[in-house]
Order: C-alpha cells, then sequence, then structure tokens
C-alpha cells in the first residue's frame, strides 16, 4: 500500500461504515462460535486499529499500525513466529496483500487452538481487479474455489458479504474505472450505509454475490 493510502486509511478504521460494519460482523461471528469459560484469546494478524483488543486477550501483528501497545508486534506478517495457541485468529482482507497468501496456513498449523475458529476475510471476484487494487498493495482477488483450496486441509464454511450493495458498488467501479472510492461520508449516509452493511450477519448464509468473501476455518475432526 503506498503512503498516501496508508495515511488516509488509517484515519478512517473507526469511522468508516465499511471498516465498522465488517468489524460488527465479525465480533457477532466470535461471540456465535466461540463458547469458552474465559475471555477468549484473540491473534489479529494485520490488526490496523486493534479494533478487537477492547474485547479479549489480544495480540495484533501489523508492521504499519500507529497503535502504540505492548499487544501489538510491529513487523512483517512473513516474519513473526509465535509460540502461544489461540481460540481465535483473525486476517481480514490480509491475504491479498500477501504475494505468498500460504503463509496464513502457519499461522493455523501451530498458532490455532484444536477447538479454535479463524475468521478470514477477503476480496472477492478476480474480474473486478482494479487501479483500487493496485494502489492497496493487492496482489489479487478471489474466487470461492481459490479459498476453498487454499483451506483445503481445514473445515471450511465460505460466505459472501458487501453484498446488497455490491449493485451500486459495481456500478461506481466500472463508471471510475475503478479508482479508490474509500473516504469519509457525510454522517447520515455513513450510519444508512453502516446499518445496511451490519445487517448481512443475519443474511450470510442466503447471500448469493459479493463484494468480499468471508471464510470461517477450523481443524477438521480427527
Amino acid at each position: 500500500m503506498d503512503s498516501q493510502e496508508l495515511v488516509k486509511t488509517n484515519e478512517l478504521y473507526n469511522r468508516h461504515w465499511w471498516f465498522l460494519g465488517k468489524y460488527k460482523i465479525v465480533h457477532k461471528l466470535i461471540e456465535r462460535y466461540v463458547r469458552t469459560p474465559y475471555v477468549p484469546r484473540v491473534l489479529d494478524i494485520g490488526c490496523g486499529p486493534a479494533y478487537f483488543s477492547r474485547f479479549y486477550q489480544y495480540t495484533g501483528i501489523d508492521p504499519n499500525t500507529n497503535i502504540d501497545s505492548h499487544n501489538i508486534i510491529r513487523a512483517r506478517i512473513e516474519d513473526v513466529k509465535l509460540t502461544g495457541k489461540y481460540d481465535v485468529i483473525l486476517a481480514l482482507d490480509v491475504l491479498e496483500h500477501l504475494e505468498d497468501d500460504r503463509i496464513i496456513l502457519r499461522y493455523l498449523n501451530e498458532n490455532l487452538k484444536d477447538n479454535g475458529i479463524a475468521i478470514i476475510t477477503a476480496p472477492a471476484h478476480p474480474w473486478l481487479f482494479s487501479e483500487h487494487d493496485r494502489v492497496c498493495g493487492h496482489y489479487r482477488r478471489y474466487t470461492r474455489k481459490q479459498l476453498k483450496e487454499l483451506f483445503r486441509d481445514f473445515d471450511c464454511k465460505l460466505y459472501y458479504f458487501n453484498s446488497l450493495l455490491f449493485p451500486v458498488e459495481l456500478v461506481f467501479r466500472l463508471l471510475t474505472g475503478g479508482k479508490n472510492n474509500l473516504k469519509l461520508l457525510p454522517g447520515w449516509l455513513n450510519a444508512l450505509l453502516l446499518f445496511v452493511f451490519s445487517v448481512e450477519y443475519y443474511l450470510l448464509p442466503v447471500l448469493p454475490a459479493g463484494m468480499s468473501l468471508l471464510a470461517i476455518v477450523r481443524r477438521k475432526r480427527r
């Protein structure tokens, strides 16, 4: 991601409807799938603003985060080696930034508890790859088949999301040639889009298409 894009993204993490909606959906999924007698341990790969640190026993990894905390490891994902085990591993819009996305498998194999889950999001539809992706430092967008193959050694449920606004975003990208549209909107519109996006949590099993894919990954039962 270029420096200007990074600064802009850091400013939007805690305000923009896209980021907040994604965080809300993932938070609900963690609360739904993870049942522990203690506060769950969460590893957030590519943690950005460390949104989930306020809810869980938390470790974040991100070379570009502006968060100063002993719970955050400022390093490239490829260079970190952890020994701990986690109830949840998050990689939210991270895979597309990795030249070799198989690095995520090392974390799942070495750091995910046997009864834990990983929640992973990634941009969908390679045919939508555009200038926006290049500026953001993306190597690729994904098909369902590609993600399924990446996690073939795990139990993996795949869903589309960012679906209700998919037609609007698709038209916008076609009209602008795929230029970046990531900017803070007027308060009322930002709140409306956040509400629409957040509703998708309840619709995940039936959404037929969307701008993004969401994977819930578990170890296969032996």
